[in-house]
């Protein structure tokens, strides 16, 4: 046990100890250039080993997540590896082959975390309400549409070489849309209110893809040069590790309850997605992508929106119903006979009153628990 808390002391310190020093290096400039390959290379590769070893200790612990989180491990080792192989053979070479192992590794990061996600996912969401789904495709389609317009097209455009050159260089923004999009889907699950467990994986795999855009757009000369980008790299790294010291995540509630602001959020992201759509279309012709994506979208919106005129249609009947008897309640009297009044003169009609002796007695001895004799109103005291 000891061996065990040590090892996770050893790892804590060199994940969060290594990305501090290389934020300051980077980001605040103290250490001078000679540090450069020490710090960009050799503390950046093993606070990215540590943030693998990290993810394999919570799997140690067994229980419905380990399957999550040894895919999750499995994406920052293949990470670490193609970052390692950058360091040795890549970084400085002008003659280095594209794309390379370090390719291979960087690619692979997508389809592990994406299954990590997906085993996560499963673990702890069941039975949930068929709406809450629907919200969680809508809210992905639309920050796919949206992040293939915006990432995936401006490299499309930019790309050339090879089909292969082109293929790979295509996979990278591709991914981290993928990535965003799962990240925004998973949170809309959570019904906008992921607690510490969920944030911190969430926020690392966002922290992953912010990083790979803005490295595709320096790669472009959209964005300033220099290394400061590292350092947004090793916080995805540190976001993900540090599942290491978190409890179990918490089971996504199968029961929805879509209440407040948060029942907007949905909509808000799609409208928000084809207003940008359509004054993308209006500047510039999309791609075909770009049109599958917004016409799914908005098939799932429609799709959302019969979901819940069907709950509602069961809601009203719900509400329309005496639960006891199956009859038609007061409520179904009150909307059902001022229909049936203005429809008398085609068709004659006829209402009968009927007053049943006693029946208070009996309401009072079989009815439901709270209108029988002597029942205790909910939440007061007993005697």
């Amino acid at each position: 046990m000891r061996s065990f808390s040590a090892l996770r002391t050893a790892i804590g310190v060199l994940l969060f100890g290594g990305t501090a020093l290389v934020i300051v290096y980077d980001w605040i400039d103290i250490g001078g250039s000679g540090l450069d390959s020490t710090v960009n290379s050799g503390i950046y590769d093993a606070v990215v080993v540590s943030a693998g070893f990290a993810c394999l200790l919570r799997a140690s612990r067994g229980g419905r997540e380990r399957a999550a989180w040894l895919a999750t491990a499995a994406a920052v080792f293949a990470w670490a590896a193609a970052e390692i192989y950058w360091a040795l053979y890549i970084e400085g070479n002008a003659s280095a082959p594209f794309p390379s192992p370090a390719d291979a590794g960087y690619l692979a990061f997508y389809p592990l975390a994406v299954a990590g996600l997906h085993l996560l996912v499963r673990a702890h969401a069941r039975d949930l309400d068929p709406r809450l789904w629907m919200d969680g495709a809508l809210a992905a389609l639309g920050t796919a549409a949206l992040g293939v317009a915006l990432i995936f097209e401006f490299v499309a455009d930019r790309a050339s070489g090879t089909p292969v050159e082109v293929a790979t260089t295509l996979a990278y923004p591709l991914g981290d849309v993928i990535l965003l999009s799962l990240v925004v889907g998973i949170i809309a699950l959570t019904r906008w209110r992921p607690n510490r467990t969920w944030t911190l994986l969430l926020a690392g795999l966002t922290m992953m893809a912010v990083a790979d855009v803005a490295f595709t757009l320096k790669s472009y000369e959209a964005a300033p040069g220099g290394e400061w980008i590292e350092p947004i790299y090793l916080l995805a790294a540190v976001f993900i590790g540090a599942e290491a010291w978190q409890p179990e995540a918490s089971a996504i509630d199968p029961e929805a309850r879509f209440d407040g602001l948060r029942e907007l959020i949905v909509p808000a992201i799609v409208a928000i997605t084809m207003i940008a759509l359509v004054g993308m279309q209006y500047f510039d012709h999309a791609s075909a992508m770009t049109t599958l994506l917004w016409s799914t979208a908005m098939l799932a919106v429609i799709v959302r929106l019969a979901m819940s005129v069907r709950a509602n249609k069961r809601l009203l009947e719900q509400v329309r119903t005496d639960h006891l008897t199956g009859l038609g309640s007061q409520a179904r009297l009150q909307i059902d006979l001022p229909e049936l009044c203005d429809a008398a003169d085609e068709e004659p009609l006829t209402v009968i009153m009927l007053d049943l002796n006693g029946f208070k007695r009996y309401n009072d001895t079989f009815g439901p628990p709270g209108r029988r004799r002597g029942a205790r109103p909910a939440g007061s005291a007993a005697a």
